[in-house]
């Protein structure tokens, strides 16, 4: 029960890696409010999990994000720790990128967690601490076909976190989660593709290229998490813990 009587304020929550993250935090004795761009994915999975809130939350919107975290302080007391997970994905070639769109994927990843850190840094404060972990990815580490933005994006929330641990330590540690291939609702397009159609064939293409040769599921990432998130990680922070079974090291 390693969160008991902590508060998570989760973004992205209403699926995928922070819906379980939310999970195993709950499950671990913590209470979470779950917010989501979708509020009422966001209040689904909050309906699931004891002492848990939804909230509707846009981290591409300064206000949205002011508003959901002052929302979760006065229904559950304070905010302990954050895990700033919200996204999405686009492909393609460069050439194909308009400048509107590219300016998109940085707002909502590198700006919203930079929006979810600079409003939750207070809230953390007046509980005497705690713990943020930003979602990166193993496209900030190495490159892939086709996903120049997103890895760009992603590149640039490993850089903030790092800076952002140095700044606001050692009263509040910051790590990142770098996730490689993972089932969730954002990947389930790219497994289709790849499976053409079949959801299981899929799957064993997209994890072909890790020495674990599978995809991970969301849990796998969630135990990462909260390692993160918890004081079992009391002495690390400005870390990126890369998720990948092997992707980065073929």
């Amino acid at each position: 029960m390693r969160f008991s009587d902590k508060v998570l304020f989760a973004t992205g929550g209403g699926s995928g890696i922070a819906a379980a993250v939310a999970r195993r935090f709950t499950a671990e004795g913590g209470r979470v409010a779950v917010a989501d761009l979708d509020g009422d994915r966001a209040r689904a999975v909050a309906a699931e999990l004891d002492g848990a809130v939804g909230l509707a939350c846009d981290v591409a919107d300064e206000e949205s994000v002011r508003a959901a975290l002052a929302a979760a302080e006065q229904q559950l007391g304070g905010i302990d720790a954050v895990l700033s997970a919200a996204g999405h994905a686009e492909f393609g070639p460069i050439e194909q990128w308009s400048l509107e769109r590219w300016n998109r994927m940085m707002l909502v990843h590198a700006g919203g967690t930079f929006l979810v850190c600079k409003h939750a840094l207070p809230l953390l404060r007046r509980r005497g601490g705690g713990s943020i972990v930003t979602v990166a990815s193993v496209a900030a580490l190495v490159a892939q076909r086709d996903n120049a933005p997103y890895g760009a994006a992603k590149a640039a929330v490993l850089g903030f976190t790092r800076q952002l641990a140095l700044e606001v330590g050692p009263q509040v540690r910051v790590n990142a989660l770098a996730p490689g291939r993972t089932r969730s609702g954002m990947t389930e397009p790219i497994i289709l593709a790849r499976g053409d159609g079949d959801l299981e064939r899929g799957s064993v293409a997209f994890g072909a290229g890790t020495i674990q040769r599978r995809v991970a599921e969301p849990d796998e990432q969630a135990a990462a998490a909260c390692f993160l998130l918890s004081d079992d990680a009391g002495f690390v922070t400005g870390a990126t813990l890369v998720v990948d079974g092997g992707e980065t090291v073929v």
